[in-house]
């Protein structure tokens, strides 16, 4: 019986050692991603961001500009044909402008939460845990050729979407999130290529998207302009004319 709580005792210990070691090494592979960007506090003199580029879905190529502004505004701007596809995010309001009506309108359930959560402006991996975030250590997979850290967050709002790390670079290779589309559960898959520096900054100047293992979109960015003046006007809702 002494036998037994000597080894109860001795495999407790192991496991409160355990847990400080497994979270520190989350926190230092999210450490090298941070860095492998251009490092934290580069990042976080950086208050807004303008990126132009195409778009491609369909088979057509449409302009688009992504505007973001802390802390947490965003706008996205696709050109199709003589209209526009508006997405934005006012740090209350989401809303959208949807070709065919031309008409700006709030977004309301899982979507508008989807849009208030990806407005972030520093990304959820940046002090993830005091913004109430949890972040695990699955383990090492392949992303094609790459060798990768797969990292599982659960967001505050429950919530969970997964990074895959460069384990060498320590850059950011692929994300995969569920997300609702009609009511209906999606996975929507993210793949980043084509990182390019820009002001010291680690960008992905290429974005491929995948819904349920199926290419929908793919991203192109041309130009980043790093603390551009922007209004906080663009990010409003207009009024219904």
């Amino acid at each position: 019986m002494r036998r037994l709580i000597c080894f109860a005792v001795a495999s407790t210990a192991a496991l409160c050692l355990a847990i400080p070691s497994y979270a520190q090494s989350v926190d230092e592979i999210v450490a090298k991603n941070l860095k492998a960007k251009g490092g934290a506090e580069k990042w976080k003199a950086i208050s807004s961001v303008k990126m132009t580029g195409t778009f491609s879905a369909q088979g057509m190529d449409m302009p688009m500009t992504v505007y973001a502004k802390r802390p947490n505004l965003s706008r996205q701007d696709i050109t199709l044909q003589d209209r526009r596809i508006v997405q934005a995010f006012d740090g209350v309001t989401p809303w959208i402008i949807r070709p065919d009506s031309g008409e700006a309108q709030e977004v309301k359930g899982a979507q508008a939460d989807a849009m208030r959560s990806g407005a972030d402006f520093d990304g959820p991996l940046m002090d993830y845990a005091s913004k109430g975030h949890q972040l695990e250590l699955v383990g090492k997979e392949k992303v094609g050729a790459t060798e990768a850290h797969h990292l599982k967050l659960t967001k505050k709002d429950g919530s969970v979407e997964h990074y895959y790390l460069d384990a060498e670079s320590g850059l950011e290779v692929k994300r995969t999130a569920e997300i609702d589309a009609g009511g209906m559960k999606q996975s929507l898959e993210t793949e980043l290529s084509n990182f390019k520096a820009v002001d010291g900054i680690m960008i992905p100047h290429t974005m491929k998207q995948s819904m349920n293992g199926s290419p929908v979109a793919q991203m192109r960015v041309e130009k980043i302009e790093f603390n551009t003046p922007i209004d906080d006007a663009l990010f409003k809702m207009p009024a219904k004319k």
